[in-house]
């Protein structure tokens, strides 16, 4: 009989998370993923279109990312990271390139002096934009956010005009959130933007130096045998108001005095419904997607790491060549809040970006280009909105000894992957303290 002080399901950043919390305090523990990966939603794959091994979406840490960082030391990973002190980003609009963010000032005497000089808003754009940037500074969140429905509301009320929304807001919260102004939470935007800006910890942007499946590798070997990938959970089995053993798709049975679901919300519910097991509620999690346009070019098209585009279909672009330190011209477009393209022939996407990004860069162009691919995410994150606060806030089932991570614990972040480690870090405390009484 195969038996765990604690077996995790889901090897994602909340799972990794807390299987690394439990084992340092000499717990037996158990981590299982259904696919050929650990990461979760942040891994990389062997692209057979392209022939390329790519990451699923370009990630990016900010300073305020605390308890990711830590992460990234503990398992001795941020010497992959790229780390770009402070906060300066080079923001396109037709034909000109402005900056965001101070490269040699920090924080948010940084950010504010460079709105001073910021080409793409109309001085009173930038007073008004300075003025709601201050009130967040010295302002408590929850006195601020005022009931109001969503951030757009909110940005109106508090004069802000549609360049301002297009040119700075757009930029900052929507790839951080995955979400469109008009549907993002007013009290999630006004968390990102205080922590990101305005918080004491470390101002600094960080890229990844290599693939994301492969910051885990040394982590695997060292843990390899309570590690199983490509293992799914078929059935649990049940003992009064306790789980008493998982069956996987191997046919083996575990067992275990915890076990914790970290993994994504619709893999819980399926595993529980499987099981036959009466659940208090499966409502369906909103979720939005993100797309990826990866481009490989012949010739180098730009030396820039990272640029945003504003004004145009562009969002982000990312110079992966550049940031991995490899050879060859290999960019990438990172589309959040993505929904229009996710029924969208690839080869149109590709070819309405390619102009785009031609107008940008004018050597990306169909003769320089050498191959492409299109990565689509559906369920990239989870929606920041009430309906799903309620989901997250209501599990399916209880039983004594089974705990959720992931999804389903408010950290007060969003869907990131700081959030991710906050809810495997709150899971394993539990445990902890559960095991103490």
């Amino acid at each position: 009989m195969k038996k765990f002080d604690v077996i995790i399901i889901g090897g994602g950043l909340s799972g990794i998370t807390s299987f690394i919390d439990l084992s340092r305090k000499k717990l037996n523990v158990l981590l299982l993923e259904k696919s050929s990966y650990l990461g979760g939603r942040a891994f990389s794959f062997p692209d057979p279109s392209s022939n390329e091994y790519i990451d699923n979406g370009q990630h990016v840490i900010v300073g305020a990312c605390e308890e990711y960082v830590n992460l990234m030391k503990s398992t001795n990973n941020m010497k992959n990271f790229l780390e770009i002190k402070n906060y300066q980003v080079p923001v396109f609009k037709k034909n000109k390139v402005s900056l965001l963010g101070s490269k040699f000032i920090s924080g948010s005497i940084g950010l504010l002096s460079s709105l001073l000089f910021y080409k793409h808003l109309s001085f009173w754009d930038k007073k008004k934009l300075i003025q709601c940037l201050l009130k967040i500074k010295f302002r408590n969140v929850d006195s601020i956010a005022n009931n109001h429905s969503n951030f757009r509301d909110w940005l109106d009320k508090n004069g802000q005009s549609e360049d301002s929304i297009k040119y700075f807001w757009d930029i900052i919260l929507k790839p951080a959130l995955n979400q469109e102004i008009e549907t993002i939470s007013t009290q999630y935007a006004l968390f990102v933007i205080k922590q990101t800006f305005f918080s004491n910890k470390p101002q600094f942007f960080g890229l990844p130096k290599t693939n994301l499946s492969s910051l885990w590798t040394d982590f695997e070997k060292r843990n390899s045998s309570n590690i199983l990938k490509k293992t799914i959970v078929k059935k649990i089995n049940l003992e009064k108001k306790k789980i008493k053993s998982i069956i996987t798709n191997n046919g083996d049975e575990l067992f275990a005095e915890c076990f914790v679901f970290a993994t994504q919300y619709s893999s819980t519910i399926k595993i529980l419904k499987d099981s036959n097991i009466q659940l208090s509620n499966d409502y369906k999690l909103e979720t939005s997607p993100i797309l990826g346009i990866h481009f490989w070019f012949k010739d180098k098209i730009t030396d820039q790491r990272f640029l945003a585009s504003a004004g145009s279909e562009i969002q982000w672009i990312f110079n992966v060549s550049k940031n991995h330190n490899k050879e060859g011209n290999h960019v990438v477009i990172s589309q959040s809040a993505s929904n229009k393209w996710m029924n969208m022939n690839k080869n149109t996407i590709k070819e309405i970006f390619l102009k785009e990004l031609e107008f940008i860069y004018p050597l990306a162009n169909h003769e320089n280009l050498e191959k492409y691919t299109i990565v689509k995410q559906k369920d990239a994150t989870f929606l920041c909105n009430k309906n799903n606060e309620y989901i997250r806030n209501n599990t399916p089932v209880d039983f004594e000894n089974l705990y959720y991570s992931g999804d389903w614990t408010d950290t007060s972040w969003p869907s990131t992957m700081e959030g991710a480690v906050i809810s495997g870090k709150t899971t394993s405390k539990k445990i902890l303290d559960s095991i103490k009484r």
